[in-house]
This record gives structure tokens, C-alpha cells and sequence, in this order.
């Protein structure tokens, strides 16, 4: 018991949150299995590396800012939306993000826009990449802000080094002239 102890010290010391939870299954499994120095060291690291995964990803997903809507999975393809379920499939393959290509989602209001641009910035997040999910006005302010405001200026430097920015209701409320050049 004292040995485990010290290990969740050392793994508290070293910030290894993944080991520190399942040191104790960890261990009665491999107690019970009867396995060698060198599997055992692989489960411990690959636990570590599992929980930190889990918690990137939850970071990412946190700082992305989606809407609760943003699930892909409760996507209705309609005939009416002029998306297939085989376009939706094709798009979430996130191919065209790998390749540096710009989607504009147009149509009229309630067609579902903001709900699939959410849920590919989440599937954006979910492989990795750095995703974020704006709305138009909240990005005007920050760039009038950016040399003002350290927050603003933080969110600038954020979104200037992201693969993915979904930019939600473009254009819907006016922008004055030099604001809009500054954007575009």
C-alpha cells in the first residue's frame, strides 16, 4: 500500500492525472494477469496517454465555443435542404478542410446552416484540429478590440493559428465600410 502511495506522489508531481486515477485497476490487473515489466509500463503509459486525449479534447471542445445543436448524427437530410446523406458523409471526412478548401453554407433561414457548420467544426475538433465556431459580430469586435483589450488580443492570435474558423451568420447585420475591409 505504502509503494502505491508513493506512486500517486511521483505521478502528482509530474501532473500524470491518467495514471494517478487507474494506478489501482492498473495494477489488479496486472497482478491478476500475471504480466511482464515491459506490458505493464505500455498500460500504464498508454492509460496516460488515453486521459490525455480525452482532456485536449475537451479543451479544444470547450474553446471552439459550438452551440449545444452540434451534433451531426441528429442531422436530417431533406430533399428540400438539397443535401444528401452522402454529401453530409463526404463533407464530415473533413477532406476539404486537409485541403485547404473554403465551404459558404447559403439558404434560407431554418435549413439547418449553423447546425451543420457547428457539427463539422466539431467533428473538426474531435480529429484534432483546431476549430473554432464565431459569429460575425463577435469576430467584428474582436478585431476592433485586438489592440486594446488583452482578452481580444489572445482570441486574435487563438484564431490566426486555427485550420478551421466557421464564421456563423456572415453578413446578417450591417458592418460599417473600414470594419468590413479590416475583416475581409
Amino acid at each position: 500500500m505504502e509503494k502505491k502511495q508513493t506512486i500517486k506522489q511521483y505521478c502528482h508531481q509530474f501532473r500524470l492525472g491518467g495514471i494517478y486515477n487507474q494506478i489501482d485497476q492498473l495494477v489488479s490487473a496486472a497482478e491478476a494477469a500475471g504480466i511482464g515489466y515491459l506490458e505493464y509500463t505500455v498500460n500504464l503509459l498508454k492509460t496516460e496517454a488515453v486521459h490525455r486525449d480525452y482532456n485536449d479534447t475537451q479543451k479544444r471542445l470547450k474553446t471552439a465555443q459550438l452551440p449545444r445543436s452540434s451534433d451531426l448524427n441528429l442531422f436530417q437530410c431533406k430533399n428540400d435542404s438539397g443535401l444528401s446523406k452522402a454529401r453530409l458523409n463526404q463533407l464530415r471526412e473533413l477532406n476539404w478542410l486537409d485541403q485547404v478548401y473554403n465551404i459558404l453554407l447559403t439558404g434560407p433561414s431554418g435549413t439547418g446552416k449553423s447546425m451543420l457548420a457547428a457539427g463539422l467544426c466539431a467533428d473538426a475538433v474531435q480529429k484534432g484540429y483546431k476549430a473554432y465556431f464565431r459569429d460575425m459580430e463577435g469576430l467584428i469586435n474582436m478585431f476592433k478590440m485586438k489592440d486594446f483589450s488583452a482578452s481580444a488580443k489572445i482570441e486574435y492570435k487563438r484564431l490566426s493559428k486555427a485550420h478551421l474558423i466557421v464564421i456563423d451568420d456572415l453578413m446578417s447585420f450591417p458592418i460599417e465600410k473600414n470594419h468590413a475591409v479590416s475583416f475581409f
